[in-house]
């Protein structure tokens, strides 16, 4: 036939860099596809624990030992040890076991993961979807703890539920009865 002839195409080697970028691709569709954790409807990852014992309203044991501190709150102190517990802070306690001891929760935990103590810090969710941080601050269980700041798409609610419960004036918001 007169024309040229066409030679095969040679494969060059991939080079380091498009390894490095094939492998990275590939090591992160199998995160997604395989190894994806649990998401919560605002696209945080949330796992499903068992906890085993309450300590205080706002910290409790997982079954695997992780100790868990819950974000966003801060609960009257129990009083361990030789210290005077503060008003509400056994009802906190109670209401908190009866709400999740012996119970799977999801846990969301943003940064940073731990406090200075070694706990976990995380949003607690009932499997429902309830969020039990903002559960307690509706009750007056609780006092909203925003000093290290709140994610933006609990803040609002969070803060609500407080405003609601002061006004409401139950739990830790309730006026002392004077004599």
């Amino acid at each position: 036939m007169g024309g040229k002839e066409l030679k095969p195409r040679t494969r060059r080697p991939m080079t380091p860099a498009t390894k490095a970028i094939f492998l990275f691709a590939l090591l992160m569709v199998l995160r997604l596809a395989v190894f994806r954790p649990e998401l919560a409807s605002d696209g945080k990852p949330r796992t499903d624990v068992l906890v085993t014992h309450v300590i205080d309203g706002d910290t409790f044991d997982l079954d695997d030992g992780t100790r868990v501190r819950m974000l966003g709150i801060d609960a009257p102190e129990a009083g361990f040890g030789d210290k005077t517990p503060q008003p509400f802070s056994v009802e906190a306690t109670e209401w908190l076991k009866d709400r999740i001891e012996g119970h799977e929760v999801a846990l969301r935990i943003d940064y940073p993961k731990t406090d200075r103590y070694g706990r976990t810090l995380a949003w607690v969710f009932e499997p429902n979807g309830t969020l039990v941080n903002e559960l307690m601050l509706r009750e007056g269980r609780v006092k909203l703890l925003a000093d290290f700041g709140l994610p933006a798409d609990l803040e609002p609610n969070l803060r609500k539920a407080e405003a609601e419960a002061r006004i409401r004036k139950v739990g830790i918001w309730a006026r002392k009865s004077k004599k």
